[in-house]
């Protein structure tokens, strides 16, 4: 009897469903969800094509502020909601640390009152040299040159660097790359992209390490060899420059050795303090160095000025080190260097150092980039100091050399 009472609702539940067409109406229900749903809520799709594209989409802007930070990492996507997350740090270099105030975020980037996108953006990686326009061909050389529009290697190949705060800076060039591939590469990769990197022009491989170093942020210096007081007891470069010649061999040495790689924005003289001193062979090759737009770094070594005359003579872009932050290559004294650095700065508004590509000193500098904003100054690239010509700018130009400054390492 039993069975026939519930086969018969069986029957009557399955007569429903076929002839109403919906499960609920047969009886109670429970609804499994794999995802949480919402009523009224439909997915926003990103169009791909351009005719599916809005008129009104452009670089996604957004408020950025201290209070607003978000763990999740930006992939570089658009959003459709109106808040989206945001990166919790952006490597756009020193002096980006969000705690100095409000800004923009442009499509990842933070952008502070009185820099531009353009200048955030080309922190990460330098242009690829050779830039077109800026070499010409010379008796089989390829020599750096002013572009038919005006534009120096000096400018072109230097880092952008902005700082709105007006805070004092500090640059600190590393040199004696390219002889060591494992120092170089450490130096290319471990410092901040602030930091000039310098190079000695018989390097293997050069213009690779140089493409390496641009491609890390690094702006570039190439090593001349100039004539110092001990020339003659210990074995020199033979493309060396040397005192007491008005250009006759000088001039091809100069250009043998620019030629060696592009996409440097200036030299820097290795040794070179007996020729510092002789105006008549300084001149022809400052004035060949300014013909060219490249700029030219004094690397703090020298007892005297010489080099800053013949610079202002030239209308050259120049700059001097104050001091070689590893003369003495014991992490105090490195440490040490550089904290005066930092105090000649707060005085002058600027300073810079050079060193070399030791091991010791690229730890040493590494850590000292760290906080440095804390401490009151900006790490700078050093044409950041020559951004103007000597000459125009030698009443108002911080001077940032010493008249006694350490002699460099010749072991370097």
């Amino acid at each position: 009897m039993s069975l026939l009472v519930f086969g018969g609702v069986g029957a009557s539940l399955g007569a429903a469903i076929h002839y109403s067409g919906n499960p609920a109406d047969s009886g109670p229900s429970e609804v499994l969800a794999l995802f949480e749903t919402s009523q009224g809520s439909t997915a926003a799709l990103k169009s791909r094509l351009k005719a599916e594209t809005p008129q009104d989409l452009g670089a996604r802007v957004v408020l950025a502020k201290d209070d607003a930070v978000s763990d999740q990492p930006s992939l570089g996507v658009e959003y459709a909601e109106a808040s989206a997350p945001r990166p919790s740090e952006v490597p756009t270099g020193q002096g980006d640390e969000e705690s100095s105030g409000e800004g923009i975020r442009i499509n990842g980037k933070l952008v502070r009152p009185g820099e531009s996108y353009g200048e955030v953006t080309r922190v990460a990686s330098l242009d690829t040299a050779p830039v077109p326009g800026l070499t010409e061909r010379i008796n089989g050389l390829s020599l750096p040159r002013i572009s038919a529009d005006g534009q120096a290697p000096s400018d072109v190949y230097a880092r952008p660097f902005a700082n709105p705060g007006n805070q004092p800076i500090v640059a600190v060039v590393i040199g004696g790359l390219g002889i060591n591939a494992t120092h170089t590469k450490a130096a290319i990769e471990e410092l901040p992209p602030e930091v000039t990197l310098s190079f000695a022009p018989d390097a293997g491989n050069l213009q690779y390490w140089v493409n390496k170093a641009r491609e890390k942020g690094h702006e570039v210096l190439i090593e001349v060899p100039m004539e110092s007081f001990e020339y003659g007891r210990m074995k020199m470069h033979p493309q060396t420059l040397l005192a007491g010649d008005t250009g006759e061999r000088n001039l091809p040495r100069l250009e043998k050795l620019l030629s060696r790689a592009s996409g440097y924005f200036g030299i820097i003289n290795y040794q070179g303090a007996k020729f510092a001193e002789d105006p008549g062979a300084v001149g022809p090759v400052l004035q060949a160095l300014h013909d060219r737009g490249i700029a030219l770094v004094e690397d703090g070594s020298f007892q005297t000025g010489a080099f800053d005359r013949a610079a202002g003579r030239t209308q050259m872009k120049f700059a001097r080190a104050a001091a070689t932050i590893d003369a003495k290559l014991t992490a105090d004294d490195i440490r040490t260097e550089l904290l005066g650095l930092e105090t000649l700065a707060k005085e002058n508004g600027a300073s810079m150092g050079t060193g070399y590509a030791f091991p010791l000193t690229i730890e040493i500098a590494k850590d000292w980039t760290k906080d440095m904003q804390k401490r009151g100054v900006v790490l700078a690239p050093a044409s950041a100091l020559i951004s103007v010509s000597a000459k125009t700018s030698q009443p108002k130009r911080v001077q940032t050399g010493s008249l006694s400054q350490a002699p460099v390492n010749p072991e370097g």
